[in-house]
């Protein structure tokens, strides 16, 4: 599991306790956040009565509900002119908060990084904050996939959010005991693996969860049951990885400065330890001044991250196509 399903499954599980998750990925205006508060809602229960329940609670934001003919789902949109409003944050924010009066919930705001993007970021999050801090009685969590920049959130004195929520970073899993777990699932579909094999399939996807498992699902869908797995098999599932995500690769490359590009290539060849020594500087050609200017726009634009002093990629596929692509 990744950050997003564990606290989802934790959730879940409890007694009694309903779950209202707001995606924040990508956001781009106030509205934007109120909509997605919205959405977040009526997935949080498919009782018509709720629905209803929540309608008349967030009555300034102007919401509709909707009924999918073919399922029957049914969702809750705002009014966008009713959103774009001066206190549209505040009737959202008050929306959880008079829901939660009515049952058990915890909320949920996940890539709660991308807040940052709003121009007045400073000023969402001194309003959630003003919200939040009255509702003692209902649990929020704040999910992010990029570390430094939830630090900068919640470790800033200057953030509005400072010290305002207990960290807790989801570190890798315990490699013997992912390779105990993966070793299991490849003999339930009849396939045998070598802990050794595991071992690249971990550093071919630096032990991310997410990515562990494509690469294992790419494995199995490029080799037959019944059959052993060897490092040999790994040539068919990176072709099949990077055909799938090839369109995505090429559009990154294309965005990209030639004095970019030769960072990420040297990254990728030669790995991102001590990416400022004249060693690295002679590998990419460039002077370590650029180098790190580079390296803080491409942690920016989240196509690489700093863990322990390390730059890695965010995905370590396109960290394998590029190795392969040569010069």
């Amino acid at each position: 599991m990744g950050k997003t399903s564990l606290v989802q499954h934790a959730i879940l599980g409890m007694r009694n306790t309903r779950l209202i998750y707001v995606d924040l990925y990508g956001i781009r205006s106030v509205a934007d956040f109120c909509a997605r508060v919205m959405k977040g809602v009526s997935k949080a229960s498919e009782e018509m009565s709720f629905l209803k329940k929540a309608v008349q609670i967030a009555f300034r934001l102007r919401p509709v509900i909707a009924v999918d003919p073919n399922d029957g789902s049914t969702t809750i949109s705002v009014d966008a002119r009713a959103s774009s409003e001066p206190d549209s944050l505040g009737a959202a924010m008050s929306t959880l908060e008079k829901l939660a009066k009515e049952g058990r919930y915890c909320i949920v705001f996940d890539e709660f990084q991308d807040i940052l993007k709003l121009g007045n970021a400073n000023g969402v999050l001194a309003e959630m904050r003003g919200a939040i801090q009255f509702q003692a009685a209902t649990p929020y969590f704040f999910l992010g996939s990029a570390r430094n920049e939830m630090m900068s959130i919640f470790d800033d004195m200057a953030s509005p959010f400072y010290k305002s929520a207990l960290p807790f970073a989801v570190e890798e899993i315990n490699p013997l005991d992912f390779t105990k777990f993966l070793a299991a699932r490849f003999r339930k579909g009849n396939r045998r693996i070598s802990d050794a094999v595991i071992a690249k399939i971990l550093v071919f996807a630096d032990g991310v969860s997410g990515d562990v498992q494509e690469l294992c699902e790419a494995l199995w869908e490029t080799t037959d049951p019944e059959t052993e797995i060897t490092s040999d098999d790994f040539q068919r599932a990176f072709q099949l990885l990077f055909s799938r995500e090839l369109g995505g690769y090429e559009a990154i490359i294309e965005r990209l400065t030639p004095g970019q590009l030769a960072v990420l290539r040297a990254i990728a060849s030669n790995g991102g330890a001590q990416i400022y020594s004249r060693d690295f500087s002679e590998r990419s050609g460039l002077p370590t001044s650029s180098i790190r200017r580079i390296a803080g726009r491409l942690t920016s634009d989240r196509i690489l991250f700093v863990q322990k002093g390390i730059y890695r990629f965010s995905n370590p596929f396109f960290r394998e196509w590029l190795s392969r692509q040569g010069g």
